[in-house]
């Protein structure tokens, strides 16, 4: 009879254990937070396709920051940041452009509302767009 009676002296303390630790809802909030960061690196996927064709094809054109806020995603030390950028094309025309952006800490300071910046845009599609975060605009 001992052995059945530790039996279930076990179960009880598993049972215990998943109310106390319900790891149900940890594997549903891990895997919310693995679904957003696979959405967040294919948007960043596809900006840096978009700047590669941007360098290749582009022209010179310069975006005012509308606004630029934090993500609170870091890749490699430095901050994602997402801006609302101004961009006035080659014909004149202003074409708005929200993007996200890893910016080096070192170019922080550039990310400020009215800031001007250098950049090479795609003019069928303004979203392709390379900013020069080193030379003045």
């Amino acid at each position: 009879m001992g052995f059945f009676k530790d039996l279930k002296k076990l179960s009880d303390q598993g049972k215990e254990l998943r109310e106390q630790y319900p790891v149900q809802q940890q594997l549903a909030n891990a895997q919310a937070s693995m679904a957003n960061a696979n959405a967040m690196m294919a948007n960043m996927a596809a900006g840096a396709m978009g700047s590669t064709n941007a360098i290749t094809n582009g022209v010179d054109a310069v975006a005012t920051i509308s606004s630029a806020r934090q993500t609170g995603a870091m890749m490699n030390y430095n901050p994602v940041v997402e801006l609302d950028l101004l961009v006035i094309m080659p014909n004149g025309v202003p074409m708005p452009v929200k993007r996200q952006e890893m910016v080096m800490q070192l170019h922080l300071m550039r990310c400020q509302p009215g800031q001007r910046l250098k950049v090479k845009v795609n003019p069928a599609n303004p979203n392709e767009l390379w900013i020069d975060w080193v030379n003045p605009a």
